[in-house]
């Protein structure tokens, strides 16, 4: 994304990687529950998060945890 600076180190972006991977099958194995798609969504965001490296939550709070 052009203009768009990443504001997640990289140890982060790999916690981020980690949890999203547990997260994601959440529906397949729990049943597709109101909870069970939630956590799902939620990996799916986290894994976005930690390929491209910006979270827009982080963003609009102003915080930014990669170096310079």
């Amino acid at each position: 994304m052009k203009g768009i600076s990443k504001n997640i180190s990289t140890p982060e972006r790999w916690a981020r990687a980690i949890v999203a991977v547990f997260l994601i099958p959440a529906a397949f194995i729990y049943g597709y529950t109101f909870f069970s798609l939630l956590q799902s969504f939620v990996g799916l965001v986290l894994l976005y998060n930690s390929i491209s490296g910006i979270c827009w939550t982080s963003r609009f709070f102003g915080v930014k945890t990669c170096e310079r």
